[in-house]
């Protein structure tokens, strides 16, 4: 505000300094020639070149003052242009750097939500891996269990396979063993059938005629021969005849019997035909 009056009045202050020059120009040549009357012929020309000489300082002043007003305006509007091209620049370096700032939030929290992304993907495929990791141990070992089960199903098949054959075999052989025992248990007992008829025969003295009559018995003895229990199975018709053969029986105790342990179990009860 305070610069544009002072602007102002320096055009007008060379005005005056110029039309100033001029009449004190034009005073002195007055007074010279007021001392010197004489004639003096100018130079030709020569009051034109001095009037030209001022209009065109006065003009040179000007331009020189219109040049630099110019000069200095350019410079303003160049310092103007400048400084808001600087302020343009600021302002543009400041939205980019603003736009940069942006950009890399926004790389940064892309980046964040890819490597999270990523994180979780990861941990994802470390979760699948590791439950596929369980499912395929727990799947052997139930195989592992399967196959141990079925080893041992098969080996107890196998046991008991064995263990039936082998008693079968026992008992095959057990029984091939009875069948010899009893075989030859009564290959003794017959060898002594008629002892045991004669013992019994001449343990019995009953009166009467009893030809062509026999009963039956059950005896039961012990494993020396010792008669248990005798029990009539056919009788004779003669109650007489049945008594005295009971009591004959009874008797003649212990009757011969072999002396073969294994032999009593097939002959501890035998059927006795007594006739008299």
């Amino acid at each position: 505000m305070s610069r544009s009056p002072r602007k102002a009045a320096r055009p007008i202050r060379g005005f005056i300094y110029a039309v100033l020059i001029h009449i004190v120009f034009g005073a002195l040549i007055g007074v010279s020639l007021w001392f010197q009357p004489q004639v003096i012929e100018p130079l030709p020309g020569k009051p034109m070149q001095a009037k030209a000489i001022d209009l065109a300082a006065i003009e040179r002043a000007k331009a020189e003052k219109k040049h630099k007003a110019t000069e200095k305006k350019k410079a303003a509007e160049k310092k103007k242009e400048k400084e808001a091209l600087k302020k343009k620049d600021a302002k543009a370096e400041k939205k980019r750097k603003a736009t940069e700032k942006k950009k890399a939030a926004e790389k940064k929290k892309k980046e964040a939500a890819l490597k999270k992304k990523k994180a979780e993907t990861e941990k994802k495929r470390k979760a699948t891996e590791k439950k596929k990791a369980a499912e395929k141990k727990k799947e052997k070992e139930a195989l592992k269990k399967k196959k141990a089960a079925e080893a041992k199903k098969k080996s107890e098949a196998e046991k008991k396979r064995k263990a039936a054959e082998e008693k079968a075999r026992e008992a095959a052989e057990t029984q091939a063993q009875l069948e010899r025992d009893e075989q030859e248990a009564v290959s003794a007992f017959g060898a002594l059938a008629w002892a045991i008829q004669q013992q019994v025969s001449s343990n019995w003295s009953e009166p009467g005629d009893f030809s062509g009559m026999s009963v039956s018995f059950l005896v039961k003895v012990d494993r020396d021969g010792n008669v248990i229990s005798v029990t009539i199975t056919k009788k004779s018709g003669d109650a007489r005849l049945d008594e005295s053969a009971e009591n004959a029986i009874f008797k003649a105790s212990p009757l011969p019997f072999p002396t073969e342990p294994r032999y009593y179990e097939y002959l501890k009860e035998f059927n006795f035909v007594f006739k008299p």
